[in-house]
């Protein structure tokens, strides 16, 4: 168990079952249970580290909603620069280091909307709605998410050694949000939803990247930069992730958001079996031409393309993470040919299998 610079064990690396003994401990010491243990002073330091990384872990509950002051108190990681500090207005931004491994807890929804965007780091990430089925994604340096749910979810992931995620969490105030949705929709911006996207925007990740840069900076919050960023990722929000707009595009030719989701989670989920055009079409009634067209024009990628770029990024990640043999990483994703398997390989990434293994 590691300790931490006042000898207190890191939450992170405390089992569930050794967290819950701790608090039960400390409980009956004190008296009064756990608001005794608040209360005690020459304990309270360790509750403060052992209670809220218990909450962290699924021990103690996170309310379903929150706001965008509140939310680091119910999620893991530590925040090495915090927006709030520096006086933003009309803009949370947090840069988090999180642990390795990350067990299932409840992420709040919240009025404001919400931008993460991983700056660094992998892993696999599993998301769903309290009790539905999990949605599993592999997260590169790049990707991003975009919600502003009504209604909580839970998370879990884990990242190879070394790979820990590097993450920028964003969130949009309501007024400058709400601003923003009144100039694109006069009179019905109340009506308007967000469209919850997992992907890359290759606009909206170099606006991360500078907020990201003016946090680094301590740039303080009466600088007309700050006021100019939150303008343009509430107006980048409006234009690109809202259903209204989502609506806008499907009718100039490309994707809607809800319907592009949909498509990634299914392949996603169903790499190891064949995956064709028609089924990917049928997931979003249209027909199999028209969709081909439409998601080339929203991705940049044909609809296999799109399939083997995820297949492959799949096999990079389990020969970097486990020992499995090639032939059985091939199989895992849908390749039964393990000489077609090597040349697909090689043609994405630029070496065949065996060649990355050896250099890694």
């Amino acid at each position: 168990m590691r300790l931490n610079h006042s000898g207190l064990a890191r939450i992170s690396d405390i089992s569930r079952d050794a967290s819950l003994a701790i608090l039960r401990l400390l409980s009956r010491s004190c008296g009064n249970g756990v608001d005794g243990l608040a209360g005690c002073k020459t304990r309270r330091n360790i509750f403060s580290h052992v209670f809220w990384g218990a909450a962290r872990l699924g021990l103690v509950n996170a309310p379903d909603r929150s706001t965008a002051a509140a939310f680091p108190r119910y999620l893991t990681g530590e925040v090495v620069a915090d927006s709030v500090a520096l006086q933003w207005p009309g803009l949370f931004a947090r840069r988090w280091r999180l642990p390795r491994v990350v067990d299932r807890f409840l992420v709040p929804a919240t009025p404001e909307p919400h931008i993460s965007c991983n700056l660094r780091g992998m892993a696999e990430f599993r998301e769903r709605d309290v009790g539905g089925a999990w949605i599993t994604r592999q997260i590169r340096a790049g990707d991003l998410f975009v919600t502003r749910s009504r209604t909580p979810y839970e998370v879990h992931f884990q990242s190879p050694p070394g790979e820990e995620l590097d993450n920028l969490s964003i969130h949009i105030a309501v007024d400058p949000f709400l601003a923003a949705l009144e100039m694109r929709y006069p009179g019905s911006a109340d009506r308007v939803e967000v469209a919850d996207f997992f992907g890359r925007d290759e606009i909206l990740w170099p606006i991360c990247l500078t907020c990201a840069e003016l946090l680094a900076a301590g740039v303080p919050g009466k600088s007309p930069r700050v006021a100019a960023l939150t303008q343009l990722f509430a107006a980048h929000l409006v234009e690109k992730y809202t259903e209204a707009a989502a609506q806008m595009q499907a009718h100039s030719g490309g994707l809607p958001i809800r319907q592009l989701r949909k498509v990634q989670d299914y392949v996603a989920e169903n790499l190891a079996e064949e995956i064709s055009i028609e089924r990917l079409a049928e997931l979003v009634e249209l027909s199999s031409s028209h969709f081909s067209h439409v998601f080339k024009e929203t991705t940049g990628m044909a609809p296999l393309q799109f399939v083997t770029r995820e297949r492959i990024t799949r096999a990079q990640q389990m020969i970097r993470e486990t020992s499995r043999s090639l032939i059985e990483i091939g199989l895992e994703i849908g390749y039964t040919s393990p000489s077609h398997f090597a040349q697909v390989f090689r043609r994405v990434v630029g070496v065949t299998p065996t060649e990355f293994r050896k250099a890694l």
